[in-house]
């Protein structure tokens, strides 16, 4: 059993020294997933935000080790999950992972990540590898227990698992597939993680209900992943594993959703270049036939992320410091026809839709301007907070400016990204760029975050007297309103109410204490757009206790003065 309690959870990051893996992790995860959950739906009862530890762990590939965990822990990742395989030069580069951290003297900590796709199931060898460093005082422990972890595993059933623990005294947090509905059977695991859940499993975007069968099987003894990008282009895997409309800012929305019922979240990767989720440095060797990688930078993302990592370990979400426009885009059409590629297109490739994605972190209101080549939008009154915008991509520059009370306090065009329609070879990887304004150390209140995916106008003097409750309904990732949405702290019906009149919206909605969602026609999708009883919609709102602003998947809808709500069965907006 697991013995720390639900209140510790980890994030750590996934180092792997095995970057090209030989098998498919898209077919882990699609053979894993359950069929008979509606993953859409699932209940999550009111989380509250606690101050207590919180650990954050890193998945790394092996190189310049002290380089790597400097910059690493700078963002308050806590531990890095060193992912070895069976070769000799990974137990050397291993060796130098944990002499570097030793000599750093920050007290920075690792973890082996056994990876049984690279390497065989030699109990004996095992038992070594982890005795080699169990008393490093690097290691990271659990109870004064040595972490191991994997990818796959199964190979040694749970008798060579418990033989394993038996033999190290460690702590147990393997990622082996196919293990649903029979977890009992594996009770030498203290934690089971699940390595796919960091990205959707088809052209869906990412829900939490992989997550939420696993817990109702696993309870605290569940660990999860996140991720921002999945894209390999090997010829013996060959896939685009969707990770559009902002997934990785969803997946930290979801995670601290989940805060208290998580013990163990891991970053997928700092440096797996082969699979297109690193999120360090481009540097070194790197596996053969990898093309897509070499000037498709990829550390805003992590820049990013320490945001998400202070509010996964604090439980408040930072003030916003300084204005910031994080972006990213692939490189060509999805449809585009490659003129010298010896492999076909990615399976998945029709999955993604050819846009510029950008994340606007701003200290104050802000007109935002996107451009690539002839595609352009301006968005106004985007509000203080986090927002989420984008654009179709068109060939040309990528240009992102921001403009406050008439001066331009943000502008960048990289000169190493043009988006083209005539490839030579597939990339569907992305390029990521930061445009960063002036810090200010002391900035005015925001909320703690903000999502749009058309920007928020700042609540103002539209009247919203007279808008009615049309009662408690039914949502799923299709979304019941389709207009815009946010997320803030603060929230209540009003607050929402206001936000969407301010848009020109007729109706909006509240979902899970502090969201909002506007627009103008509920859409049916599924069981999307169903009216169940009031007391479904029972979690409070962010910014009246006293109030209920829906619930998971349950949002509380309210009604323009004169609009009748009524349901669209068509899937446009």
């Amino acid at each position: 059993m697991f013995g720390i309690g639900a209140s510790l959870a980890f994030l750590a990051f996934l180092v792997s020294s095995t970057a090209a893996r030989k098998l498919s992790a898209r077919n882990y995860h699609e053979m894993r997933r359950p069929t008979t959950l509606n993953a859409t739906e699932s209940t999550i009862n009111t989380l509250e935000k606690r101050g207590t530890t919180k650990y954050v762990f890193m998945h790394h590939i092996v190189g310049n080790w002290a380089d790597d965990i400097r910059q690493i822990q700078a963002k308050g990742v806590d531990a890095l999950a060193l992912n070895m395989g069976g070769d000799a030069w990974e137990r050397t580069q291993i060796a130098s992972a944990y002499a570097a951290a030793a000599q750093l003297g920050t007290n920075f900590k690792l973890f082996i990540s056994f990876d049984f796709t690279a390497m065989g199931c030699d109990l004996s060898d095992l038992v070594s590898r982890v005795k080699q460093f169990s008393s490093h005082p690097n290691q990271f422990r659990v109870e004064g227990k040595p972490m191991v972890s994997s990818f796959s595993g199964d190979c040694l059933g749970n008798a060579g698992w418990a033989s394993l623990k038996a033999q190290t005294n460690a702590y147990l947090m393997p990622f082996v597939w196919g293990q649903e509905g029979r977890f009992d059977r594996w009770p030498s695991l203290d934690t089971w993680y699940c390595w796919g859940c960091a990205w959707p499993a088809g052209n869906v975007d990412k829900t939490t209900g992989d997550d939420d069968y696993y817990l109702s099987q696993l309870g605290p003894r569940y660990g999860t992943t996140i991720s921002p990008w999945m894209y390999t282009h090997y010829n013996y895997k060959n896939w685009y594993q969707r990770g559009d409309n902002w997934l990785l800012i969803t997946r930290w929305e979801q995670l601290m959703a989940m805060r208290d019922r998580l013990t163990f979240v891991e970053l997928v990767s700092w440096n797996d270049y082969g699979e297109s989720h690193y999120m360090g440095p481009i540097k070194g060797a790197q596996p053969d036939g990898t093309t897509w990688t070499h000037g498709f930078p990829h550390t805003a993302w992590y820049d990013l992320c320490q945001y998400y990592i202070t509010a996964f370990k604090t439980g408040s979400y930072p003030a916003i410091t300084q204005d910031i426009i994080y972006y990213w885009a692939r490189p060509h059409p999805a449809a585009a026809q490659a003129s010298s590629d010896s492999l076909a297109k990615p399976q998945g490739w029709d999955w993604t839709p050819d846009m510029l994605w950008a994340v606007v972190f701003a200290t104050s209101p802000s007109t935002v301007t996107l451009t690539v080549g002839s595609s352009t939008q301006t968005f106004t009154n985007v509000p203080a907070g986090v927002s989420k915008l984008k654009i179709p991509l068109a060939p040309g520059k990528i240009t992102v400016r921001m403009v406050k009370n008439g001066a331009t306090v943000i502008q960048q065009t990289p000169s190493d990204y043009t988006y083209i329609t005539n490839p030579v070879k597939y990339n569907f990887n992305v390029y990521v760029g930061a445009a960063k304004g002036v810090s200010h150390p002391n900035p005015p209140a925001t909320p703690t975050t903000t999502t749009t995916t058309s920007p928020t106008p700042t609540p103002s003097q539209p009247s919203t007297s007279g808008w009615t409750s049309a009662g408690c309904f039914v949502d799923t990732s299709e979304r019941l309103l389709r207009g815009s949405s946010t997320s803030q702290g603060g929230m209540t019906s009003e607050r929402c109410i206001m936000i969407c009149a301010a848009a020109g919206h007729t109706i909006a909605a509240t979902e899970f204490g502090r969201e909002c969602f506007c627009g103008s026609q509920l859409h049916k999708s599924g069981r999307a757009g169903t009216k169940v009883s009031a007391g479904e919609c029972n979690m409070p709102c962010d910014g009246d206790a006293a109030q209920k602003c829906g619930a998971a998947w349950r949002a509380n809808v309210y009604a323009k003065p004169g609009i009748s709500i009524s349901i669209s069965l068509g899937l446009g907006l």
